[in-house]
């Protein structure tokens, strides 16, 4: 059986795409009005996508979620296959030696993160997005855990672990030891209110920022969502929104933060104090792992001026933290 390396080359000369988008989890292939996504054979601390039994059932969860949140985007989980050592093919014979998630493209300029960048992003599309998510939420299975207070304290570890390593030779040494401090406290003085959240747990997003949602047939639309590591999406829906709500301020938008904090409260008569009390941890952290994302993409790239865009992106991040932390 050839190797992923290959089997990508194949797949990319029969599709024959306009564009496509490599990131380190997947390979995309944008081709006519569809998208192609491919899972790349690899594991490490958070995925296990290393066989081809495990990529079916990471595409097909994928499906699943997402087709919740976006029917109209998601379409099927297809096999590539092989028969008889001829080409690879997309149809219904021969071995599969592969498979992928197709999707109907949409207008990227409609990606939320692009109106923003624009000006674009309105009070009523802040509305609109908020009802989104609070829909999202409310249709969300049920995930509640005890020990939730223990379990949110080792995400904040692994994530300051990520952060220090990601940021070293890019940010300080004293910033950085001050956004682990910061964290701990943070947790430090709102365990009470964790644990207590542990029963509101529900299978969420787990990445709900403004790039990936996008307006699809005038709406917002809320796509790829997080299938490869429940640890990122058995969360409090208070943790899930908080990721879009720092984005909305990352992108100069604190009134628009403000007006779907508002409305999602009220729309799902969520407890105020509760929010109020776990925001600046959960903003926090969210802005310190975007932070060490930034940072990693900066060491990573081979342009000196998009790695010192990703510096100053990284510094941005860490700042934000900082202030929500204070």
């Amino acid at each position: 059986m050839a190797n992923q390396a290959e089997v990508i080359t194949e797949i990319e000369k029969i599709l024959s795409p306009g564009r496509r988008i490599d990131t380190a989890l997947s390979v995309v292939f944008l081709a006519g009005p569809l998208a192609y996504k491919l899972k790349r054979e690899m594991k490490n601390d958070f995925v296990d996508y290393s066989s081809l039994e495990k990529r079916k059932d990471f595409c097909l969860k994928e499906l699943r979620l997402n087709k919740r949140n976006a029917p109209g985007i998601y379409n099927a989980v297809v096999a590539v296959r092989r028969e008889n050592g001829g080409p690879l093919t997309l149809g219904p014979r021969g071995s599969t030696v592969e498979y992928l998630l197709e999707m109907n493209r949409f207008d990227e300029e409609l990606l939320l993160n692009r109106l923003a960048e624009k000006g674009a992003l309105t009070e009523e599309l802040a509305r609109a997005l908020a009802g989104k998510v609070a829909e999202m939420h409310g249709s969300a299975r049920a995930a509640g855990m005890g020990g939730y207070s223990a379990n949110f304290l080792n995400a904040v570890k692994i994530s300051v672990g990520q952060f220090l390593d990601s940021s070293s030779g890019v940010l300080p040494a004293d910033l950085r030891g001050a956004a682990e401090l910061k964290l701990l406290t943070a947790y430090s003085g709102c365990q009470d209110v964790l644990e207590k959240r542990g029963g509101s747990v529900k299978e969420c997003h787990g990445d709900l920022h403004l790039g990936n949602i996008c307006l699809f047939e005038g709406s917002p639309c809320v796509f790829d969502a997080v299938e490869f590591n429940d640890a990122f999406t058995q969360i409090d829906p208070f943790y899930d929104l908080a990721f879009l709500l720092m984005d909305l301020r990352h992108h100069g938008l604190p009134g628009l933060a403000g007006v779907v904090a508002d409305d999602y409260l009220r729309g799902t008569g969520s407890d105020k104090d509760d929010f109020a009390a776990l925001l600046p941890l959960y903003q926090g952290l969210r802005a310190i792992i975007r932070c060490s994302i930034s940072a990693a993409s900066a060491k990573e790239t081979p342009s000196e001026g998009r790695a010192s865009a990703l510096k100053k992106e990284a510094l941005s991040y860490y700042n934000e933290a900082m202030s929500f932390l204070s």
